[in-house]
């Protein structure tokens, strides 16, 4: 039964030129967003199925009634794209602004969407490493993401905002390794079937020199093993946190 609903969903994607009603063009876009990895390369999207899948949910951003679920799945889209469907940094570098453009607008329409504003938060954060360190710091861009997270009670963005940014008297003071391994841990806790959440723990446990921590958080991320639905994700995901443990037990020899 899986593969008949994969078949069905990736034919459905095939279909799109005759669909008119909005809730049946919403249909084949999550359809298409749901088998977003079909025909992957290692971990590379098909590029011309992600395109697709914005296409259609950007033709629904007029429909009062649809348009939010539309929003959503832009902005899932469009990192997905940005992470997994790129060939290049030149090319990934103009997605990059591109999404964080039209997330402006989105999260302005849809201020209260959590998820939305936790995709929004991470292309921002994409798009202030894209500019450069210190141009983003001059416009504001870290305590942007840092307040974005916050609304979104995302806090796999406020522990790494924590844990990367350096602390700067005056021009970035807010940092705190303290707080990056409180939201780490709270993440750990509340998005606990990522291995993204063990992953940022378990490095911020290596960074702390806590080896034996470290083995432990990672171990429990690889026992997640990869979910049929972020299959690409959690494979990057996995990859990851391999290759974090290969550090950790270097260490620990």
């Amino acid at each position: 039964m899986p593969g008949l609903f994969r078949l069905a969903t990736v034919l459905l994607c095939c279909w799109t030129f005759s669909l008119a009603d909005p809730a049946r063009v919403l249909f084949v876009a999550d359809s298409c967003y749901a088998t977003r990895a079909n025909k992957a390369k290692g971990d590379k999207a098909n590029r011309s199925q992600i395109d697709k899948t914005i296409n259609l949910y950007k033709s629904l951003l007029q429909d009062s009634l649809l348009a939010e679920k539309a929003a959503l799945g832009i902005m899932r889209s469009e990192y997905f794209r940005i992470r997994f469907a790129t060939k290049n940094e030149k090319e990934k570098n103009k997605l990059i602004a591109s999404a964080k453009t039209l997330g402006d607008t989105l999260h302005a329409r849809f201020p209260k969407n959590k998820e939305m504003t936790s995709l929004y938060a991470t292309i921002t954060s994409m798009w202030g490493a894209s500019i450069g360190p210190l141009k983003a710091v001059k416009q504001g861009v870290a305590a942007r993401v840092r307040d974005l997270a916050d609304s979104a009670g995302d806090y796999q963005i406020l522990g790494r905002s924590h844990q990367l940014l350096p602390y700067i008297p005056l021009i970035l003071p807010w940092p705190d390794k303290e707080l990056a391994l409180k939201y780490l841990r709270l993440a750990v806790k509340n998005q606990s079937k990522d291995p993204y959440s063990y992953f940022f723990l378990g490095e911020l446990y290596f960074d702390r020199k806590e080896y034996d921590n470290a083995e432990k958080i990672i171990q429990q991320g690889l026992d997640l093993g990869v979910r049929t639905d972020f299959f690409l994700e959690d494979k990057r995901g996995r990859w990851h946190l391999k290759e974090l443990l290969k550090k950790v037990k270097a260490k620990q020899n």
